[in-house]
């Protein structure tokens, strides 16, 4: 899995894991991917979902990545995250400590990398290479505006004078991220302040 993958994968768990009260409450994926189709997130293009297989890509990220929070989850004592298509609901923490020995063939499925990259034999790999830029699609990746633009970098604690690049930005977004997200005392709040600044930034730097 490419670097890029990785970056986008630790975005799109960030952007997951500050939904504690969504799941709570009980959510779709539908409304999940809905969500990250609007403001602030913008991590999806309508149009890019219209075809079949990068909305079956858009699916299994997103479900790779619920299954990968749910883990995280279970060792934090957070609590269980049901998972599926209609409904992914945060229960309280099960005390059970049998969760390794309990089969689950749908988590193996997705947690697997190669089952998205099998689908299609005819040439997956060349539209996984390019695969977030065509959910981004170019009304993402417009310039922002000076007045967005000033407010991303104060809110990382940037300077917008000087050479910024991805790297950079990255390293410092992890850097606040672990002393503002909530399960480091942080707010949930700075957190989608930190994020928001942070995916506005990153599309700006690769327009």
């Amino acid at each position: 899995m490419s670097n890029t993958y990785l970056e986008l994968q630790h975005l799109l768990k960030d952007i997951l894991s500050l939904m504690q009260v969504q799941f709570v409450e009980g959510i779709s994926e539908f409304e999940i991917i809905s969500m990250l189709k609007n403001p602030p997130f913008l991590v999806f293009d309508e149009d890019a979902l219209r075809d079949s297989l990068v909305l079956f890509q858009t699916h299994f990220i997103v479900f790779h990545t619920l299954y990968n929070l749910r883990k995280e989850w279970r060792v934090k004592q957070i609590g269980e995250l049901e998972i599926s298509a209609t409904l992914i609901k945060l229960n309280p923490v099960c005390l059970s400590t049998d969760y390794p020995s309990i089969a689950d063939p749908l988590a193996d499925y997705y947690l697997n990398w190669q089952n998205l990259t099998a689908t299609d034999q005819a040439g997956v790999d060349e539209l996984l290479t390019s695969f977030w830029q065509k959910m981004a699609g170019a009304k993402v990746f417009q310039k922002l505006n000076e007045t967005d633009l000033n407010d991303a970098f104060a809110v990382l604690k940037l300077d917008s004078s000087e050479y910024l690049s991805l790297a950079v930005l990255k390293q410092q977004y992890r850097k606040l991220q672990h002393s503002c997200h909530p399960d480091k005392g942080g707010s949930v709040e700075q957190s989608q302040l930190i994020l928001e600044a942070y995916t506005n930034l990153y599309r700006h730097l690769s327009a």
